[in-house]
């Protein structure tokens, strides 16, 4: 059975290599700075990218920063998971470099909590550099509850923040997927979209 298992896995990953490189994305290197609130599903999310398994965390209730590669295709990325509790969200910008990318990670299923993501997104985004690429994941997309992207982006104000990106830069670069960290949907297209802006 083990066999059969590394066959298989030997099979997928020549597939994925061949994908990644017929979109132009093989042997590319990127450094990517994880952000969102707290319960967002980042750390999950993290840990689904390196093991490919599911398991819950706690909402880290210190500043902690963990930083891992992880190589997905033909990609190295290499992964700086802040902490998304409010007493260290000012330390956000102290991790971002002009070769970095940010995934902001919003959990869709929570309507209370929306706001305060927006708020977030919105001053992070006035601290940033227009050349930051900025990829927002809509995570738990997956649950009854889970809001309509329409709903989400009215509530970001997206056009405004996408507005005011170009209107400084107009190579600025900014996206939004649907994701489901719990059933492994949605964030390969998300790498893929920012694999190319690094």
């Amino acid at each position: 059975m083990s066999t059969y298992l590394s066959a298989f896995w030997s099979s997928v990953s020549a597939l994925v290599s061949r994908l990644l490189e017929t979109l132009g994305l093989q042997g590319k290197e990127g450094s990517i700075v994880l952000l969102g609130l707290d319960n967002a599903g980042k750390t999950t999310l993290l840990h689904r990218l390196q093991t490919d398994t599911i398991r819950s965390f706690p909402p880290t209730d210190r500043p902690t920063e963990s930083a891992v590669a992880i190589q997905l295709g033909g990609i190295q990325f290499r992964v700086t998971d802040l902490g998304g509790h409010e007493a260290v969200r000012h330390l956000w910008s102290d991790y971002l470099t002009e070769n970095a990318a940010v995934l902001f990670v919003v959990d869709a299923a929570d309507a209370v909590r929306l706001e305060e993501a927006a708020y977030e997104l919105d001053a992070l985004l006035h601290t940033l550099d227009t050349n930051i690429a900025v990829c927002v994941l809509l995570n738990k997309c997956d649950l009854p509850v889970a809001m309509s992207t329409a709903t989400i982006l009215q509530i970001l104000e997206w056009g405004r923040l996408e507005q005011e990106r170009k209107s400084k830069d107009a190579d600025s670069a900014m996206a939004i997927f649907r994701i489901s960290v719990f059933k492994g949907e949605g964030y390969s297209e998300a790498f893929r979209w920012i694999g190319k802006y690094l």
